[in-house]
């Protein structure tokens, strides 16, 4: 079994259309990188955002069950005015929407 480390590498390859490839090397030279430092960034960032935006809607699924589960086992006879309060506001809202 091998020991990786932060600075074990991998190759990816990919085809791309030249006139993409153009546009990469335009943005990467002007920042003064080479392209792969720039696809790898830039990859390595929109992969974080992906991965921080699941992680995210996991929790409100997860906040949505929790409520859910909450209001069903609630055993309330009357609503609150709060909550009165709250669904005629609603209804105020959607009549003007």
């Amino acid at each position: 079994m091998t020991h990786q480390t932060e600075n074990s590498m991998s190759r990816i390859d990919a085809r791309i259309p030249l006139s993409v490839r153009e546009v990469i090397d335009r943005a990467a030279a002007m920042q003064g990188r080479t392209r792969t430092d720039f696809l790898i960034e830039a990859a390595l960032e929109k992969a974080e955002r992906v991965i921080a935006e699941q992680a995210v809607l996991r929790l409100v699924v997860a906040d949505q069950e929790v409520l859910a589960k909450a209001l069903l086992d609630e055993q309330v006879t009357e609503a609150t005015p709060f909550i009165k309060g709250l669904a005629a506001e609603y209804a105020a809202r959607i009549r003007h929407t």
